[in-house]
C-alpha cells in the first residue's frame, strides 16, 4: 500500500511538472533548436548569472533578469544538416550538467560542465579532426588549476582569478617551505661554522707541524754542535798527550 502510495505521489509531481512546461521547435539563424519552456513566472533571479528565456519564436539570454519563458529540461540545436550541433540541460534557465558541441562534421567541438550557472569542473575543446586542443578546470565560472594547451604543450595555472606559469604554492606548501628554508638556512650557517672551525684546526696543526720541525732541527743544530765541540776537545787532549810524550 505504501509502495503503491509513493507511485501515485511521484506521478503526481511528474504530471504537474509536464503541465508546466511547453515543448518549442525553432528555426533560429542556421540552427534548428528543439527545447522546454517553463511556463511559469519565477522570481529571484541571481545578478551573476545568464539565463535563457524564450520569446516571440527565438531563444535569448540575458544576465539577473528574463524577458520571456525560463528555459527547463532538455535542450537540442542542430544544423540545417541534420547533425547535432549542441545538446545539454537547462534548470529554469540555467544551464546545467554537462553540455556537448559537435562541428557539422560529427566531431565533438568542446564538452562543458555547469552547475546551475556556473562553469564547473572539467572542460575540453577539440579540432575538426577530432584532437584535444585545450583542457582545464572552472570553479564557478572562473579558470582554475591546471590549463593545457595540447597544441603547443604550454601549460598555464590560474589561481584567484590570476595566471602563472608554474603552479602556485598553497599556503601549507608556503609555510612548509619557509621552515626547510629556515632550517637549511641554519643548517648552511652551522656547515659553514663547521668548516670555518676545521680551517682553524687544520692551520693550528700545520703551525704546530711547523714548530714541532723548527724545534727539531734547532735541537740537531745543538746536537751538532755539541758533537764538534766533544771531537775539538779530544783533539786538544789528543795532541797535549802527544807533547807531554815527546817531552819525556
Amino acid at each position: 500500500m505504501n509502495k503503491l502510495f509513493a507511485i501515485s505521489i511521484a506521478l503526481f509531481f511528474f504530471l504537474s511538472l509536464s503541465s508546466d512546461l511547453q515543448r518549442k521547435r525553432i528555426r533560429q539563424g542556421d540552427f534548428d533548436i528543439e527545447c522546454y519552456v517553463y511556463t511559469k513566472t519565477l522570481e529571484g533571479f541571481n545578478k551573476k548569472k545568464e539565463y535563457y528565456w524564450f520569446k516571440s519564436g527565438e531563444v535569448h539570454s540575458s544576465y539577473a533578469n528574463a524577458g520571456g519563458l525560463l528555459l527547463h529540461d532538455e535542450f537540442k540545436k542542430f544544423y540545417r544538416s541534420k547533425q547535432l550541433a549542441q545538446h545539454g540541460f537547462f534548470n529554469y534557465g540555467l544551464k546545467n550538467g554537462t553540455w556537448r558541441d559537435w562541428y557539422e562534421n560529427g566531431k565533438v567541438k568542446s564538452v562543458t560542465n555547469w552547475n546551475n550557472g556556473y562553469k564547473s569542473g572539467k572542460y575540453y575543446q577539440y579540432d575538426q579532426s577530432g584532437a584535444l586542443i585545450l583542457s582545464g578546470t572552472f570553479r564557478r565560472g572562473i579558470k582554475a588549476n591546471q590549463w593545457i594547451n595540447h597544441k603547443t604543450a604550454d601549460t598555464t595555472y590560474y589561481k584567484n582569478d590570476s595566471v602563472y606559469s608554474e603552479k602556485p604554492q598553497s599556503k601549507t606548501s608556503k609555510f612548509l617551505n619557509n621552515i626547510f628554508r629556515k632550517r637549511d638556512s641554519t643548517e648552511i650557517a652551522q656547515r659553514q661554522l663547521e668548516r670555518t672551525e676545521k680551517r682553524r684546526q687544520d692551520s693550528i696543526k700545520r703551525a704546530s707541524r711547523i714548530l714541532k720541525r723548527q724545534q727539531r732541527r734547532h735541537q740537531d743544530s745543538i746536537k751538532r754542535a755539541e758533537r764538534r765541540l766533544k771531537r775539538q776537545e779530544k783533539k786538544r787532549q789528543d795532541s797535549i798527550k802527544q807533547h807531554s810524550k815527546t817531552e819525556d
